[in-house]
């Protein structure tokens, strides 16, 4: 298999970004014996395929299993700002008086580093809140795998 097919199937894996995998195209093309960046085998960087949601309570009373696709995000991405005006007001004042402050979060940051392979921790959201109408806990599990 030659080299730019090696470095195109690398692209389309998510192993390195098109801009890297330009660079050693260009290097390619430039110059046969110019040796290849390391760019190829990051250290460190993560393959990530899918954005999970999990929610669950100790009663079963709630199930929920949500898989995203990773290249999906690159669509929610460019609406990553607007993200805090999505989840209700009401729904916002709730978690933020359980101690969640989304108002904070940086979600386009957050995005960016998933689709990059750089995000340092792939647990995004992991809470536990007591729902006093089902007397259960119910548990909110966000993560990359």
């Amino acid at each position: 298999m030659n080299e730019q097919l090696k470095i195109l199937e690398m692209i389309e894996k998510g192993q390195i970004t098109a801009a890297e995998g330009m660079e050693l195209l260009e290097a390619l093309n430039g110059n046969k014996e110019t040796e290849i960046p390391a760019v190829i085998a990051p250290s460190g960087k993560r393959n990530y395929k899918f954005l999970k949601i999990k929610v669950t309570s100790d009663n079963h009373t709630v199930n929920v299993n949500v898989n995203v696709p990773i290249r999906l995000l690159t669509t929610i991405g460019e609406i990553a700002d607007k993200m805090t005006s999505i989840v209700p007001a009401d729904a916002r004042k709730e978690m933020a008086s359980k101690g969640v402050d989304i108002t904070s979060m940086d979600f386009a940051r957050i995005i960016e580093e998933i689709i990059n392979g750089t995000l340092d921790d792939p647990n995004i959201v992991d809470i536990e809140a007591w729902d006093e109408t089902h007397q259960a806990m119910v548990k909110v599990n966000i993560y990359v795998e």
